[in-house]
């Protein structure tokens, strides 16, 4: 089995090898840093290539609404 963390940031759990930083999930890893993000694939609420499970912290959703416009 795959080595899986807790992002710092959102707290989800996520697998390492799917992110370009130890501490962080790839979607905070991106919206935080610009690192390329995960291709989310959500299967069940959770992404079946990095285990992101869609929350996003209070600050990193600001980021993506911001990102969005």
């Amino acid at each position: 089995m795959e080595n899986i963390g807790i992002c710092d940031e959102c707290g989800s759990r996520f697998l390492k090898s799917a992110s370009k930083m130890a501490s962080l999930c790839p979607e905070c890893a991106s919206l935080l840093y610009g690192y390329d993000n995960c291709a989310h694939v959500f299967e069940d609420g959770i992404c079946a290539k990095c285990l992101w499970d869609g929350i996003r912290s209070d600050y990193t959703e600001k980021i993506h609404k911001e990102n969005e416009r």
